[in-house]
């Protein structure tokens, strides 16, 4: 809707202006809100959640609500969907939205490429530990902390 192409911009602006005019104060948001129309496409999602981080959190967000499991790392977001992506979040032009949603449809049934799970697994428990929690993994968590815990406890002795 026309209306609501500049409702992350003006977010953007006035965490800026809140920062620069009260800068005691803390500004949040809930992320996923900007995402809505594309659930089911993970890929489109984590990036529109990334991108707008990115730029917010430049702005001075404090805190942002969002599962951390639908998040990509900012780099990491592959170029031509970065500019998508950020040509709708900082309404950058006119036909942002049927570009954007054209390519979610190119990517909708192909999703996000899974992760071998052996190459992250091989690590130490605490690089396993790290990805998890940046990737928002929790299928080995139980298995890793107590592994974790049993390392740090054999120290002790």
């Amino acid at each position: 809707m026309e209306e609501h192409n500049n409702y992350a911009v003006n977010f953007i602006e006035a965490t800026r202006r809140i920062k620069a005019t009260l800068p005691r104060c803390r500004v949040s948001g809930g992320v996923s809100n900007i995402s809505f129309s594309f659930r089911g496409n993970n890929v489109v999602r984590e990036a529109m959640h990334s991108a707008f981080l990115y730029h917010a959190i430049q702005a001075g967000m404090d805190m942002g609500i969002v599962n951390a499991g639908m998040l990509e790392v900012y780099e990491e977001i592959p170029k031509d969907l970065l500019e998508l992506v950020e040509d709708v979040l900082l309404n950058r032009r006119p036909d942002a939205t049927e570009r954007l949603v054209k390519f979610a449809d190119s990517v909708k049934q192909k999703g996000k490429a899974e992760v071998v799970e052996d190459e992250w697994r091989k690590g130490t428990v605490e690089e396993r530990l790290s990805h998890a929690l940046v990737k928002g993994i929790v299928d080995h968590i139980d298995q890793d902390t107590e592994e974790r815990a049993r390392n740090m406890s054999s120290r002790c002795w």
